[in-house]
């Protein structure tokens, strides 16, 4: 890659940007993961009744 090409902060703002979205789309699967693991702990819980 040319570092001296005029258009090189368009380059650098489009791979900033990728990783950006990147990230945000990381970020959210980790975190509705996290959410679906405890609703399926909670209704693993609730399913089994009332220990004895």
């Amino acid at each position: 890659m040319d570092f001296t090409a005029d258009h090189i902060g368009f380059v650098v703002a489009a791979y900033g940007l990728s990783l950006a979205v990147l990230g945000g789309l990381v970020a959210r699967i980790l975190i509705r993961d996290r959410m679906l693991r405890a609703e399926a702990a909670q209704l693993s819980t609730r399913s089994r009744g009332p220990q004895r």
